[in-house]
């Protein structure tokens, strides 16, 4: 039986979940929410770089990544601090889709796949 290792735990929800070399990581959002798209995607993108780190994982391992953005007329902006992010010849497969976040002043959420 494969183990399960939970990382940063809280009471509804973990951070970080690892399984047959698969990390999973929770919806990343920025904690400066005065910011832009562009400040909020920037912000995302380093989370996501710090807990892929702490489990011996980086961005040219990611699988998938579904992108929520309040509002589509942030794509560009969003796509702009992307395209300088991801690891170039590793993409990984990634969606995008407009959603009410949680708060209102949330820009942009990630959720993240990817390999160890």
């Amino acid at each position: 039986m494969s183990s399960i290792q939970r990382y940063h735990v809280g009471p509804r929800l973990c951070e970080i979940v690892v399984h047959n070399n698969t990390v999973y990581l929770a919806g990343q959002i920025a904690e400066d929410l005065s910011g832009d798209a562009r400040q909020q995607t920037r912000e995302v993108l380093g989370f996501i770089d710090r807990l892929l780190h702490q489990v011996g994982s980086d961005k040219s391992k990611i699988l998938t990544t579904t992108i929520y953005l309040a509002d589509m007329a942030d794509y560009d902006a969003m796509n702009e601090v992307w395209a300088e992010w991801v690891a170039h010849g590793h993409p990984p497969a990634r969606a995008t889709v407009e959603a009410r976040l949680a708060d209102p002043r949330y820009k942009v959420e990630m959720t993240v796949v990817a390999a160890l």
